[in-house]
């Protein structure tokens, strides 16, 4: 009886497990690879799925046109129909002779469990190794009874040979279709055609198309700037507000032009009241998506085109954001973004009113995913203890959370019916709270499969499953694929599913000597104590998850490298020390936000259990990060390595059987760490005897990394406007695109914090062997400074002191040091005495000689202190200047101009800097002129004949 009904079950596998038959023959090479010669029949969807992806990748890289696409899909269908010419009519005459087998093969199986030894006998028998020979099989691949075959979830039929290679191909085809689908429909919306990069105020209406999303605005987030006096933290003005808009109408001169298209909406002030489907007008200046003006910077273009947004508005207060009349009908897909949003709102509320106000940040990170209250501080240690994924919502969380509902559904020992509907409850529940993120979704397709599985009483392949997520997501969103998020969530989870124990459901001589070892050793632990059965339990516990910990950390790293420029080995003992923490606090999280729901003081108990939970998670990741050596900023490998190291990776998987891949898989990737740590770290050369000066667009403020033939790395000042959290990720950049992980001196122009802002994050990456400023200048006062002195005196910086007046200490003018760039450099401001006027009038003023030309850095200098410079002797005309304070107009650039006479001037400024009346001023002594907001990171080299080269970025990238 048993036996009919599981047989039953697997006919409704029939399609699937079609496409897993077919593969039996394509593959003759698995004979070679022992590793790879039963993947086509157990994990058909892993091969479709890698089939997909090659498409989607070959539309993205190689752009075949469309109607290739086609041809490849209709030839492989019909060469399909062609090589299996029954399959016209498979469903007609064809499934009665399965069922029919099926019939024979029940009945057999039930002779055979009738005849059976019972499950006490000590010795049951084995068919031997020769009884399953491939002489003894069918000339069709499975012996004559075995038609169907259970290999997990679907059964495997017989085929013939070429057929899954032909589906592969059409199913290649088809989503290289797909993908070309997206690029179209992306490049046919008009707005992001008629605007470009410099901002045009403009009136737009649309439609809210996405939950908005709030941030905590970096201004009031200053110490100086939080509410007081009881004013509530979400009053207008504390948050950002970011909102995606399908626009109906732009205003174009007088007239409201109808558009398509998404602009994605930044707005100063709490708007969240704003829900999908809302129609509003907004007032604001729109602009495309600059280009990377930055070597090494991240492609924002990328991230749009992702998103599908085609430019963005900036709203300088909420009130320019009008609400209108909505539409009376709305679209199935807005209005379940407008029920997800009402929920997310009304679980952030139920967050905010039970959890600690301290873990209001993390805890919104947490459970729902939303990281606008996150500090910066929080969000950096993350990252550098390899943890960001557990603020990062996905299948991880999802997964713990089933677990839990199914622990609580077997103790309330519900029926498999109820047990399913409850799970199936808590998987939509998440997935809407949490706004249908795709690495949820993921867990959520492979979830259902579970309990399909569950629900047919039908074993499953957790692979296959995970393909079939892939499969769905990367249809339904192909530019995804290129996404790290995604990437990195089905890589961990394919790891987590293949470096487990091999599963046993075979009946085998091996497998049976296997189960008896493990009962003599479990009756061996019953005869031990209670407290070393537990010990032992305990450990056994904890080497098996720091197995799995180490796993998904080494399969993922090259992304994780190549994406955040982190290498974090405490991360596998981090992540096994939070990973019961975090399923309590997430678990409480939920309870509180249904508690809050049910009745309000009810949230208070587990509001305060995610608290405690919350507090311990942070205090460890702190404690983690401050360890030596737990983590390494590092320039990132090259694409290339990353790829090659995948490649290997699964040639390795394919050829080694199960049990005999640790050892190459973890010589290979020692081999690939070393090699990845020196192709990374090695700098960018250098021709000989040059001196280079590279301007980073910084935006307002200054930048300029200086090195010599020596590899000696300089950089003269660090900040830039804004930068209220004293990130230095657009310096940092750049360095590592240089493979720089040293910086031989930071020198400081003054006290303005667009000029020093930036050391703080620096000194977390980078080892800065000393610090050069003007007399006096880190005694100033105000926050950034003081800041600046704390990451200093933490990060043990020896500061040095110069002016024009004093010779060059002796750190910088020694043997050591002193042939790179200090060779022939003179200190031409400040004097001994500072000048009368702000800290920009004693800006610190370098003349860097080479070649018989100079290179003038002047800071933000101004009067008087111009005039003082302007009283010494005259450099040789013909030098590179940078221009000071920013190319200002009002600051006697021109006199500084006219004394140094330079044949080529930079500009490190702002928006205000690419003003046509700058380019005048500075080019009125007839050098040129280069601005770094307009033609982005700019590059001089001064060559040892005294030849002047100069690349921009956005016009000659290098």
């Amino acid at each position: 009886m048993s036996g009919g009904t599981t047989d039953d079950n697997r006919s409704s596998g029939f399609l699937s497990s079609t496409v897993a038959s077919l593969a039996a023959r394509v593959f003759p090479v698995a004979q070679h690879f022992p590793g790879a010669h039963q993947l086509p029949q157990t994990q058909p969807l892993t091969l479709m799925a890698a089939a997909a992806l090659v498409g989607i990748a070959m539309d993205r890289w190689l752009s075949p046109p469309a109607w290739l696409w086609i041809v490849g899909c209709g030839l492989s269908l019909l060469s399909w129909l062609a090589v299996d010419r029954w399959s016209w009519a498979w469903s007609a005459w064809c499934l009665p002779g399965i069922l029919k087998r099926m019939s024979a093969r029940n009945q057999s199986l039930s002779s055979r469990s009738s005849n059976s030894p019972s499950h006490d006998s000590p010795s049951p028998s084995y068919p031997s190794p020769s009884s399953q020979s491939p002489s003894n099989s069918s000339p069709s691949g499975g012996s004559s009874d075995s038609t169907f075959r259970a290999h997990g979830f679907g059964a495997v039929p017989a085929g013939p040979n070429g057929q899954v290679m032909l589906i592969a191909i059409a199913l290649m085809c088809l989503m290289g279709m797909r993908h070309r689908g997206c690029w179209d429909e992306y490049n046919r919306n008009s707005i992001g055609k008629v605007f470009t990069e410099i901002d045009e105020p403009t009136i737009l209406v649309g439609v809210v198309d996405q939950a908005v999303q709030l941030r905590r605005d970096p201004i009031d987030s200053l110490p100086a700037r939080r509410p007081r006096n009881g004013a509530k933290p979400n009053d207008t003005g504390s948050y950002e507000t970011i909102l995606t808009l399908a626009v109906e109408t732009v205003r174009r001169g007088s007239q409201d032009v109808p558009m398509t298209g998404r602009v994605r909406v930044r707005a100063s002030g709490d708007a969240s009241y704003l829900r999908p489907g809302d129609r509003i007008r907004v007032y604001g200046k729109i602009s495309t998506m600059d280009r990377t003006s930055n070597p090494g910077e991240r492609d924002m273009t990328e991230w749009m085109i992702r998103k599908g947004l085609h430019a963005t508005v900036k709203v300088e207060r909420g009130t320019e954001l009008e609400q209108l009349e909505s539409p009376s009908w709305q679209t199935p897909q807005r209005w379940l973004h407008r029920k997800i949003a009402d929920l997310a709102a009304s679980a952030r509320q139920g967050i905010l009113q039970y959890i600690a106000p301290e873990q209001h940040g993390i805890a919104l990170a947490l459970i729902l995913g939303q990281r606008d209250l996150l500090e910066h501080t929080t969000s950096e240690s993350l990252v550098a203890t390899g943890t960001a994924h557990l603020l990062s919502v996905s299948g991880l969380h999802l997964g713990i959370l089933f677990v839990v509902a199914r622990l609580i559904a077997g103790w309330l020992r519900l029926p498999m019916g109820a047990q399913l509907i409850f799970l199936g409850t808590v998987t939509v529940f998440y997935v809407a709270i949490t706004g249908g993120r795709p690495p949820v979704l993921r867990a959520a397709i492979l979830l259902s499969t579970i309990m399909l599985s569950m629900a047919l009483a039908r074993s499953q392949q957790p692979l296959n499953s995970l393909s079939l997520a892939l499969l769905l997501l990367a249809g339904a969103m192909p530019l995804e694929v290129f996404a790290v998020g995604m990437q990195l969530s089905f890589l961990a989870v394919a790891t987590l599913l293949s470096c487990g124990p091999q599963s046993r459901r075979q009946r085998n001589a091996t497998n049976h000597a296997v189960e008896l070892e493990e009962n003599f050793d479990a009756l061996a632990q019953k005869s031990s104590g209670r407290t070393q059965r537990v010990a032992k339990r305990f450990l056994t516990a904890v080497r098996t998850a720091l197995w799995y910990s180490g796993c998904v950390t080494m399969t993922t790293l090259p992304l994780v490298w190549h994406a955040f420029h982190v290498v974090s080995p405490i991360s596998v003992l981090v992540n096994v020390i939070l990973s019961p923490m975090m399923v309590v606090a997430l678990s409480a999280g939920v309870a509180t936000v249904l508690a809050g729901w049910c009745w309000g003081p009810l949230g208070a108990v587990p509001g305060w259990i995610c608290s405690v939970m919350l507090s311990l998670m942070r205090d460890v990741i702190e404690i983690a990060r401050s360890i030596p050596g737990g983590h390494f900023w590092l320039p990132s490998p090259p694409l290339f390595w990353i790829v090659a190291y995948y490649l290997v990776l699964v040639m390795l998987l394919a050829v080694r059987p199960r049990g005999q891949r640790r050892w190459p898989i973890g010589i290979w990737s020692f081999v690939w760490i070393v090699m990845a740590w020196w192709i990374s770290t090695t700098p960018a050369s250098l021709p000989r005897d040059t001196l280079e000066a590279t301007f980073i667009d910084v935006g307002h403020g200054t930048a300029a990394i200086l090195r010599s033939e020596r590899d000696e790395v300089w950089l003269y000042d660090c900040g830039w406007l804004g930068n209220f959290k004293h990130r230095s990720h657009k310096i940092d950049e750049v360095l590592w695109s240089m493979g720089i992980t040293r910086i031989d001196g930071v020198i400081l122009s003054h006290a303005d914090a667009d000029h020093f802002n930036a050391l703080p994050g620096l000194a977390t990456r980078f080892s800065i062997k000393q610090l050069v400023t003007p007399p006096g200048m880190l005694e100033g006062g105000g926050r950034s400074l003081e800041i600046a002195r704390q990451a200093i005196q933490r990060w043990e910086v020896p500061v040095i002191e110069v002016d024009h007046d004093d010779p060059l200490p002796d750190e910088l003018g020694s043997d050591e040091l002193g042939s790179g760039i200090w060779t022939d450099t003179k200190i031409l401001h400040p004097p001994r005495v500072p000048v009368a006027g702000s800290d920009n009038a004693n800006s610190l003023v370098l003349q860097i000689n080479h070649g018989g030309r100079f290179l003038l850095l002047p800071g933000d200098l101004e009067p008087p202190g111009t005039g003082v410079l302007t009283s010494l002797p005259r450099p040789p005309p013909g030098g590179v200047m940078m221009a000071p304070h920013h190319g200002s107009l009002h600051m006697d650039a021109d006199a500084v101009l006219q004394w140094a006479r330079p044949i080529e001037t930079v500009v490190s400024g702002g928006k205000r800097a690419a003003a046509p009346q700058v380019t005048e001023m500075l080019a009125a002594a007839g050098g040129g002129v280069h601005v770094t907001s307009r033609v982005g990171c700019i590059r001089v080299r001064i060559g040892p004949s005294g030849k002047i080269q100069i690349r921009a970025w956005k016009t000659d990238p290098w």
